[in-house]
């Protein structure tokens, strides 16, 4: 069953169906544990980043209790969307919360926070509540899970170094590490796709796209890009990598989207639009591309068929916090935050209505579900919110 999930304008979790039909409330409006009358004048927990278990029968999310001196510890929560079980699977204090990802089987969470000026990578693990390992430290951290073996591809970098280091790291310490060859950088997501490794490596002023096994054995170029590279793997079991290039660097638009098999390297122009970011439909016929429309002073979307039809203009809008810090890491959040709906028909986006030079701010932001099919019928209003993402395909 497809649900969704976002966070509302008062921070908490929301659920519904599909069709944004039936809303639940999923956490609750005060602190959990409140045992007297004092304590309900505390201000309440603050949720952010709702993330679908692969089986869609839990949602993971970051939590806070904030106050007027400092905000309180994070905690990483695992909450069963029939409302009934809440699980505390990790807490600590001077950390901020920026990003959640579940193992493929379901059993444990990669957890992404900022300690100082440092990002810490951690595996929680429902076997071991409360306690996490440290995986890896660095600015920047990137990395993918492994479907096949639970082990977690790495792209970490030290402040101020140029390249980085690609690692497949057994997160529960169990395995020796496999240090690639070829170093990663163009502070890019490696990724895992039909059960080869792909990354972006610099190379004589450019980016150079190399694949090789899950293993880093057999490592070669894929092609070569001028500026800062982005990709993103198709869904399974397809064989395409979507890549696309910014000359400019950080900051800059993508100068278009090229797809490359990794299997036999076949290469093809997607388009050469410039965006803002890009992800596939579940259905791995179509991509999602965000595109600054500056004339309109608005993001817009697009629906881009790989098959070579002209782009489809879906809507435009005005980003909220949460969605511009999505779509600013889009590489990373492309495989654990689906904006899509499994069967590709609807998209889910928060934020203001736009376009024409201005945004509509006289009221708060709201979640939007807009049919991917049929570009002139209005977006449909779900509730107020700040983030919303829809459960995988194959939930149940």
């Amino acid at each position: 069953m497809t649900r969704l999930a976002w966070v509302t304008h008062d921070r908490q979790i929301a659920i519904a169906g599909a069709d944004g039909r039936d809303a639940t409330l999923l956490t609750a409006d005060f602190p959990v544990g409140t045992g007297g009358w004092s304590q309900l004048a505390r201000p309440q927990l603050h949720w952010a980043w709702p993330t679908w278990s692969p089986d869609g029968r839990r949602v993971a999310a970051f939590v806070v209790e904030p106050s007027d001196e400092r905000a309180g510890p994070v905690r990483v929560q695992v909450l069963d969307v029939d409302g009934v079980h809440e699980e505390l699977w990790w807490e600590s204090g001077g950390v901020a919360p920026l990003y959640l990802q579940w193992r493929p089987d379901g059993g444990a969470l990669a957890v992404l926070v900022q300690r100082g000026d440092e990002l810490n990578l951690l595996a929680v693990g429902a076997g071991a509540l409360g306690r996490a390992r440290l995986v890896e430290a660095g600015v920047p951290v990137f990395f993918h899970w492994s479907p096949q073996t639970g082990h977690l591809l790495i792209h970490a970098s030290e402040p101020g170094e140029p390249q980085g280091r690609l690692v497949r790291r057994d997160p529960l310490g169990t395995a020796d590490d496999v240090l690639f060859d070829r170093p990663s950088g163009s502070f890019c997501a490696p990724v895992l796709v039909a059960g080869r490794a792909a990354w972006a490596t610099p190379e004589d002023g450019g980016s150079l796209v190399c694949v090789s096994d899950e293993d880093g054995a057999g490592a070669h170029p894929l092609l070569n890009r001028k500026g800062l590279v982005a990709l993103v793997a198709a869904p399974a079991p397809h064989r395409w990598l979507a890549v696309a290039a910014s000359p400019g660097g950080e900051g800059k638009p993508y100068d278009g989207i090229d797809l490359v098999d990794v299997v036999t390297g076949e290469l093809r122009t997607l388009t050469r639009m410039p965006c803002y970011a890009f992800f596939w439909s579940p259905t791995g016929d179509w991509l999602l591309v965000s595109q600054v429309a500056s004339e309109d002073n608005c993001l817009k979307w697009w629906r881009v068929p790989i098959t070579g039809g002209e782009p489809v203009e879906i809507g435009s809008f005005w980003p909220t916090r949460d969605l511009l810090f999505y779509l600013h890491f889009f590489e990373q959040y492309a495989g654990s935050h689906s904006l899509v709906a499994p069967d590709g028909r609807h998209l889910v986006f928060a934020g203001y209505p736009a376009g024409h030079g201005h945004a509509d701010l006289s009221r708060p932001p709201r979640v939007w579900r807009k049919d991917t099919t049929d570009p002139e019928a209005p977006a449909e209003e779900v509730d107020a919110g700040t983030f919303a993402v829809y459960s995988p395909a194959g939930a149940d």
